[in-house]
């Protein structure tokens, strides 16, 4: 007996990888050997050449999912009493071909439909296994899981079919109410949704892939607890050996470059819930958490440019959504290359018995990644809102003091000794003021202290007018840029006594070694412009 199927949108997309499945179970050498696969196609009656697999969609399902199998029943041999939630299940057979142990309390959950369609054709389950009927996203059907035990999450073809906020916020409620555990899951790159449309298997259902994950790092960040333990592009499996020769073929073409080789990998997590704070900014202020959010990325790269552990412990205790910036990994270079360069200067500019002005502070870890002598005396300032915010990840030490206060503010150097040589160093600061506050700032830097050295990054304004329009950070922060020097030797009319030592740009980072020749070639050769040199740059003076 068959039954009539009638499925709509992504929902149809669920036969497609159990045909894949009962077509590799057809050979003589299975990969995967799901007969449940076989025998539930047999049951069904529903076109499946409508489908329209190819080889290469054929390939993807079959080893996606016995790595998957491989992955959590490593996790199960460990935790013989663990909860397993495996989200968008669809039709597939995995807590059968698992053989579960007696103690797993093991979760299949989908949309009704397919939960309604699942239980006729999986009429004979084991106690231990159960249904849920229930989009993945909806929080409520969490409540029906019991919790206290190592969880496992599974989900095989469901990340890109959610929206990014969907996807993070199921994450996070998960690592939330479970609190202990590890996630597997598949993942496409962002490309990968524009090539989409080109699809005929998602064209023929009607269906629409959402969220590309660039960075899995980045899950980390915006998913406190979580940790990546391994990202496995899905073309180089030892399964592949045998399959056809097409397949081996398709493959073999899919893992010559790193785009296609990376377009559909393979996510494995762990996760242990980290309690989170608050922290609500808005305008230029907020900028200091994107800043905050890059400089941490860097620091979970492979080969980080700056290393600022301190960054990504603060962003983990966070409870903040940090996607709302749109920027990622390869945004966070710049960044690191400019903290980078200032912490050079400073180390360099640096003489016992200081007094450091770090303005414009935000979440930065200058004072961790520098750790000055004992003699000098920090202060690390900026708005009273962003202040609040910062004791509690920064607190206050002997010689390391937190000012709450505008720098524009006529009384801001009251109080700190003007007796000793400043070193004063702002980053991300210079281009939010007027320039008539600009100038008065280092006016009164010049005239309270007897000598020192003033270091901080500018922009033109080109790079100005470019930030306001392009830089996402910025825009979405709504935040807006307003001084540009073009020239910086005009402060030293505008400032008596201040005299230029340096002027560099980021076009002369030895750091651009690291990126690819043809960028590496353009962006050394673009700094032979004026007008590009001087978008964004660092300048150096002392009095």
């Amino acid at each position: 007996m068959t039954n009539q199927i009638r499925l709509t949108g992504a929902q149809q997309t669920l036969f497609g990888p159990l045909y894949a499945r009962a077509l590799d179970n057809r050979r003589l050498d299975p990969v995967l050997g799901d007969e449940a696969a076989e025998q539930v196609l047999n049951r069904v009656d529903v076109d499946l050449r409508a489908a329209r697999l190819d080889i290469g969609d054929q390939l993807t399902v079959v080893l996606r999912a016995k790595e998957l199998d491989d992955w959590a029943a490593g996790y199960l041999a460990d935790h013989p009493d663990a909860v397993v939630l495996h989200l968008g299940c669809g039709l597939d057979s995995r807590a059968f071909r698992l053989g579960l142990p007696t103690g797993v309390h093991w979760y299949d959950v989908d949309m009704p439909d397919v939960i309604k369609l699942r239980d006729q054709l999986y009429p004979d389950t084991p106690e231990n296994y159960r249904t849920i009927a229930s989009s993945a996203t909806d929080p409520q059907w969490l409540d029906e899981i019991p919790t206290g035990r190592p969880t496992l999450v599974v989900a095989e073809g469901l990340t890109m079919y959610l929206t990014e906020a969907d996807g993070i916020g199921l994450l996070r409620r998960i690592v939330e109410r479970f609190r202990v555990g590890e996630m597997m899951f598949d993942a496409v790159l962002p490309y990968v949704l524009r090539a989409a449309r080109y699809s005929r298997f998602l064209r023929r259902a009607d269906a629409e892939i959402h969220w590309g994950v660039g960075d899995p790092h980045s899950l980390e960040l915006r998913v406190p607890g979580l940790r990546l333990r391994r990202e496995q592009p899905l073309v180089d499996r030892p399964g592949l050996a045998r399959m056809p020769a097409a397949e081996r073929a398709i493959a073999k073409l899919m893992n010559s470059t790193g785009w296609m080789r990376n377009a559909l990998r393979l996510l494995h997590y762990s996760f242990a819930h980290r309690e989170t704070e608050r922290v609500d900014l808005t305008g230029a202020q907020a900028t200091m958490l994107a800043t905050l959010y890059l400089r941490a990325l860097d620091n979970r790269s492979d080969d980080p440019l700056l290393g600022d552990h301190y960054a990504d412990e603060a962003v983990q205790r966070i409870d903040f959504d940090f996607g709302r910036f749109r920027v990622s990994s390869r945004d966070s270079a710049s960044v690191a290359i400019r903290a980078k360069a200032l912490d050079d200067w400073v180390r360099d500019a640096l003489r016992p018995g200081m007094v450091v002005l770090h303005l414009g502070c935000g979440m930065d870890s200058r004072f961790e990644r520098i750790c000055p002598p004992e003699s000098v005396e920090w202060y690390d300032i900026d708005h009273p809102d962003v202040v609040g915010v910062r004791r509690r990840f920064f607190p206050d030490g002997p010689h390391r003091h937190t000012i709450g206060a505008s720098v524009t503010a006529p009384d801001l150097l009251d109080g700190i000794p003007g007796d000793r040589p400043v070193l004063m160093v702002a980053e991300g600061l210079t281009m939010y003021l007027s320039e008539s506050d600009g100038v008065t700032l280092l006016r009164r830097v010049r005239e309270h202290f007897p000598s020192g050295e003033l270091l901080f990054d500018a922009f033109s304004s080109l790079g100005v007018w470019v930030s306001n329009r392009f830089n996402p950070a910025v825009v979405r922060a709504g935040a807006r840029l307003s001084w540009g020097i073009d020239d910086p030797r005009s402060l030293e009319a505008a400032v008596p006594g201040l005299r230029l030592v340096t002027e560099w740009s980021f076009t002369d980072a030895p750091e651009l070694d690291r990126y690819p020749r043809p960028i590496r070639t353009a962006l050394r050769a673009s700094g032979r412009i004026t007008a590009v040199r001087r978008l964004g740059r660092l300048l150096r003076y002392r009095f």
